[in-house]
């Protein structure tokens, strides 16, 4: 045991440690909000509503915000936009139709399908929503963990720069994480089945793969699979069919948006930034972003499209679209 001033030594250390993390998130915050309320009320957010994207639809991207969280933004955009479902967005770009679609029109959508997504079926009946959530096949319905709950938040991204294999084996070694492995059943992350029964009647599912893989760092026939046999599985434990897809991470080439398509989809929703019109892929649907726990500044600045066009720029990429990283994929089984 060490001695005890060493040991308070270690105590001192990590509080300054850890009051220096929540000042430095803090002062983080802080910078974001204020250059949201610059944003905000520089006008451009109106002008780019009522102008610019006045006849386009816009995409709002969720993963696990609060009820108090949702439930405010909804009251704040309910006043400003009209909600209406990826359904009819996709309809419209299939048909060729757009004169269907309402001026400022809103879809809201969310990956991964977490559990306390259940808590918002009441505000969303409210609201006349009919979000459509993306579901992990072989997480939801079921005690598994997602992948990017089992490391630490400042892992995750360099898990992401990994071969899909590469990253199982982090994981397994540092984590011990098993994809498959079931928790308890009160500590389920992902919606069950119960749940989906539930809230179908309002939520619409669509897939976000299998297990949440990156599928650029896939091989093909992982990555065929995880396409593919989502669809199947959302169709089975939704008891509806399964028409629309999102990229985890929003990672695709060439060879997802074909795979995609090849699997029977009508849609792919991606995380480029824009909005969507009678001129749009609907293999390449664009998002404005939000944070789960954003504030109005913030909420109004990213549907600008101003603060997320800014997060993706200073990554690199100048025209909206998500910076992919250029992972070396798993090699096919075939060519080992």
């Amino acid at each position: 045991m060490a001695p005890p001033n060493t040991m308070d030594a270690r105590k001192r250390t990590a509080l300054l440690v850890s009051e220096r993390d929540r000042h430095g998130a803090s002062h983080t915050l802080s910078l974001k909000d204020g250059l949201a309320k610059a944003i905000r009320y520089s006008g451009l957010p109106w002008l780019i509503r009522n102008f610019f994207v006045r006849n386009k639809a816009a995409i709002l991207l969720y993963h696990d915000p609060t009820p108090e969280t949702f439930e405010r933004h909804l009251a704040f955009l309910s006043r400003l936009y009209v909600f209406i479902s990826l359904d009819q967005v996709v309809d419209a770009l299939h048909d060729g139709d757009w004169s269907g679609i309402p001026e400022r029109a809103l879809v809201i959508t969310f990956d991964d399908g977490h559990a306390r997504n259940r808590e918002l079926l009441e505000i969303a009946r409210r609201y006349d929503l009919a979000p459509t959530i993306y579901l992990c096949s072989q997480i939801s319905g079921t005690a598994r963990n997602f992948w990017f709950h089992a490391a630490p938040e400042k892992d995750v991204a360099k898990l992401k720069q990994l071969p899909d294999s590469q990253r199982l084996q982090a994981l397994a070694d540092r984590h011990g994480f098993d994809p498959t492995a079931e928790m308890n059943d009160a500590e389920a992350p992902a919606l069950s089945q119960r749940d989906i029964a539930t809230m179908k009647e309002t939520f619409h599912f669509g897939s976000h793969t299998r297990f949440h893989r990156i599928l650029t760092a896939c091989n093909e026939t992982t990555c065929r699979d995880e396409v593919a046999l989502s669809r199947d599985e959302v169709e089975a434990l939704v008891g509806l069919p399964c028409n629309h897809f999102a990229y985890p991470n929003g990672d695709y080439r060439e060879r997802e948006l074909d795979l995609v398509k090849a699997a029977g989809y009508r849609s792919a929703r991606t995380i480029d930034v824009g909005w969507t019109d009678l001129n749009s892929d609907p293999f390449r649907l664009k998002i404005t972003g939000v944070t789960d726990n954003a504030s109005i500044d913030l909420l109004v600045a990213q549907l600008s499209g101003i603060s997320t066009w800014l997060t993706v720029a200073s990554k690199g990429s100048w025209n909206g679209r998500a910076v992919v990283a250029d992972i070396p994929a798993d090699p096919d089984e075939t060519s080992r």
